[in-house]
């Protein structure tokens, strides 16, 4: 099993790094959105942060509803080339801090360079896991994702370490692909199938929101949901991307 996870990540890791050097800045779809359009970000929002950060990759708006306050500390699972690191800088502002995790140099790299050549202080970017991530404990009011844990080989680890880099009664957002419908079908198919890569790890929604749960989490709730896939692809499988809050128990037990 550790093997097999080792290999995903690393796949997942040659991919995308690939994605952050040939992505054009301006692309017209995000992967996971009906062709030719985006409807997670305003033309406002991406035109809010610096050129090379939207790479029209994503599963939702995690940032919009995650609802932050000037001078938190928000962490970004898998922030990619910064997107949402940015819009949750703009949010809390120079009081605050914005810190994303991704495991890819490349786009580590490229977020980096978007940050200095615009001027945000209060973000910074460091290479991890998210499964183990890079963060003391009880260190940040907000955790975010877009589009990434469903690529985690152990889910189940991502929730557990959100629960323990958040503070008492601090809270998540997470925009991700699940799926609905008979398991063994799914995911016999979904690799010939599937119109990106991040759906081939997706779990069962229900299944998604019990782990969640198993990590300590309370108050999880689903808040946005859109389908995820092509009519082809529909015809076989229930794709969806949907936006998950949460908090931590301000007091265990």
């Amino acid at each position: 099993m550790a093997t097999n996870a080792s290999e995903l990540k690393e796949r997942v890791r040659r991919a995308y790094g690939q994605k952050a050097q040939e992505r054009k800045i301006a692309s017209k779809s995000a992967c996971c959105a009906p062709r030719g359009t985006d409807p997670d970000y305003s033309p406002e929002e991406i035109a809010s942060v610096p050129p090379g950060a939207y790479l029209a990759a994503g599963s939702g708006n995690p940032v919009r509803a995650a609802l932050l306050r000037p001078g938190e500390t928000v962490v970004d699972l898998g922030c990619g080339a910064g997107m949402d690191v940015f819009l949750a800088a703009n949010q809390v502002g120079p009081g605050g801090r914005v810190i994303g995790v991704d495991m890819t140099a490349e786009m580590l790299e490229r977020a980096r360079e978007n940050a200095g050549r615009s001027g945000y202080p209060q973000v910074e970017f460091r290479q991890g896991d998210i499964e183990q991530l890079p963060l003391p404990a009880a260190s940040a009011d907000v955790v975010l994702s877009n589009c990434v844990i469903n690529l985690a080989p152990d889910k189940a680890a991502v929730f557990r370490d959100m629960h323990r880099v958040l503070r008492p009664g601090g809270r998540f957002a997470i925009a991700d692909i699940v799926l609905r419908g008979e398991p063994t079908l799914v995911h016999r198919s979904i690799l010939q199938l599937a119109p990106c890569a991040c759906v081939g790890g997706a779990q069962e929604q229900e299944g998604y929101l019990d782990t969640l749960r198993a990590a300590g989490f309370e108050g999880v709730e689903v808040v946005a949901r859109r389908p995820a896939a092509g009519q082809a692809l529909e015809k076989v499988l229930r794709i969806y991307a949907i936006t998950v809050v949460g908090r931590k128990p301000v007091q265990a037990g």
